[in-house]
C-alpha cells in the first residue's frame, strides 16, 4: 500500500511539473513529457524485476541506512552521499526499500528531462514520426533510462549532470542550476566534474563567437578556480599523488576486482583507442552478454551510426558549433576517457556510460540540424 502512495505523490508531483514545463519551455506537448516518464517507469519496474534476483547495491544502500542513527556520517564524497540522500527517507519518513527506490528512479528521470529541455532549446529539426522529430525520439531510449532508475549513484550523478548542462545552456539566467548540479556531480564523483570543468575551458578556449566575452571569460575564470580546488578533492578521492587518476592503486585494484565479474573483460591489453570504443559501443551482438546484453547491443549498433554522423558533421561545419556545444562535445571526450580506463566490466560499463550519453545524444542531434536536409539523414 505504501509503494502505491508513493507512486500516486509521484503522478502527482509529475502533473504540476508537467505543466510547468509546458508553460515555460518549448517542450513539444504535454503528452511527450508524460510518454518520458512512462517509459522511464517502465524501466524501472524492469530494474528492479532485474536486480530482485540478486543482492544489488541498491538493496546495501538502503540496508546501510536503516542501521546508521547518525545521518551527517553519509555526508562524504563517494557512495556514501547516497546514503546522505536516502537516510531522510529511511529513518525520517520510515519507508520500504521499494518506495525508495520509485523516488530515486524518479530523480533519474529528471536528469533525462533537464538533458531534453537543453535540446528543445538550442536545437530544431525537422518531423521524422508523425509530430515527433529526432530530438524527441533519441530521448526515449532505454539505457539511460534503466541505468538511472533505482537508487544509487547513477539516478544521482546523471540528475546532477543533467542540471549542470541545463544550467551551462543559459548560464547568464542559471547560476543557481549550475552551482547545484556542480554540487551534485562532485559529492558523487568529483573526478566527473572535473572533466565537465576541463572541458568547458578548452570548449571556450575554441570558441570565436556566441556568448558574450564578459560571460564567456567569467565562465573560463570560475572554471579555472573550480579546476586548482577540484584537483585537491580528486587525488584524494582517487587515492593517487598526480591527475592521471587511472595511476591509483584504488581505481586499479576497483577495475581489476570488475574484470573478474561473469559479463568482464579484460581491459588492461587493450589499446586506448580500442577502450574507448568498448566504452562507448560494446557489448555488441558478438559479446554474448545474455538477454541484456543482446538488447543493449540494439542501442550500441545505433549509437555507433550516432556517432559517424557526429563526426562527419564536426569535420565539416565545426565553425557552426558554437561554445555550448563545444562544452558538451570535450566533456563528454574527457568523461569518458576517465570512466574508460577504470571500467574492466561490460555491465559496469552500461551504468557509467549512461551518466555521460545524454551529452553525446545533444552532439547528435546538433550534427542533424547541420544538414539542409535533416529528415533526411535522420532516417539513418
Amino acid at each position: 500500500m505504501e509503494v502505491v502512495l508513493i507512486i500516486l505523490l509521484i503522478l502527482l508531483v509529475n502533473a504540476f511539473f508537467v505543466k510547468v514545463l509546458r508553460s515555460n519551455f518549448k517542450v513539444k506537448s504535454e503528452g511527450y513529457l508524460w510518454l518520458l516518464f512512462t517509459v522511464h517507469f517502465i524501466l524501472t519496474t524492469a530494474y528492479i524485476l532485474y536486480s530482485s534476483s540478486s543482492r544489488s547495491d541498491s538493496f546495501n544502500y538502503y540496508n546501510k541506512t536503516l542501521y546508521t542513527d547518525d545521518w551527517f556520517s553519509f555526508f562524504k564524497s563517494g557512495t556514501k552521499f547516497i546514503g546522505f540522500l536516502a537516510w531522510p527517507l529511511t529513518q525520517t519518513l520510515g519507508l520500504g526499500y521499494y518506495s525508495v527506490m520509485f523516488i530515486f528512479s524518479y530523480i533519474g528521470y529528471f536528469a533525462s528531462v533537464f538533458f531534453y529541455l537543453v535540446a528543445v532549446e538550442n536545437i530544431e529539426l525537422k518531423p521524422l514520426w508523425g509530430s515527433y522529430t529526432p530530438l524527441e525520439l533519441v530521448f526515449l531510449l532505454p539505457n539511460v533510462h534503466f541505468w538511472t532508475s533505482s537508487l544509487g549513484k547513477g539516478s544521482v550523478i546523471t540528475f546532477g549532470i543533467g542540471l549542470l548542462a541545463f544550467g551551462l545552456s543559459r548560464i547568464n539566467r542559471r547560476i543557481v542550476h549550475t552551482a547545484i548540479g556542480a554540487f551534485f556531480v562532485f559529492m558523487v564523483r568529483p573526478h566527473i566534474l572535473l572533466a565537465i570543468v576541463l572541458g568547458s575551458i578548452i570548449g571556450l578556449f575554441v570558441t570565436s563567437g556566441g556568448l558574450k566575452p564578459f560571460f564567456k571569460w567569467s565562465i573560463i575564470i570560475v572554471s579555472v578556480f573550480l579546476f586548482i580546488n577540484l584537483s585537491g578533492s580528486v587525488l584524494k578521492f582517487t587515492d593517487t599523488d598526480t591527475l592521471d587518476i587511472t595511476s591509483s592503486s584504488t581505481l586499479i585494484h576497483r577495475t581489476s576486482e570488475l574484470s573478474k565479474a561473469s559479463s568482464g573483460i579484460d581491459i588492461g591489453n587493450y589499446n586506448f583507442a580500442y577502450k574507448i570504443f568498448t566504452f562507448w559501443f560494446r557489448p555488441l551482438f558478438f559479446d554474448g552478454l545474455g538477454a541484456l546484453g543482446f538488447l543493449a547491443s540494439f542501442e550500441n549498433l545505433f549509437c555507433l551510426i550516432m556517432a559517424i554522423q557526429i563526426i562527419k558533421w564536426l569535420l565539416k561545419s565545426w565553425s557552426a558549433w558554437n561554445g555550448y556545444f563545444k562544452i558538451s562535445l570535450f566533456a563528454f571526450l574527457l568523461g569518458s576517457v576517465i570512466l574508460a580506463q577504470i571500467t574492466g566490466n561490460l555491465g559496469i560499463a552500461l551504468r557509467q556510460k549512461a551518466q555521460l550519453m545524454p551529452f553525446f545524444f545533444i552532439l547528435y542531434l546538433k550534427a542533424l540540424s547541420l544538414n539542409p536536409n535533416n529528415k533526411k539523414i535522420s532516417k539513418l
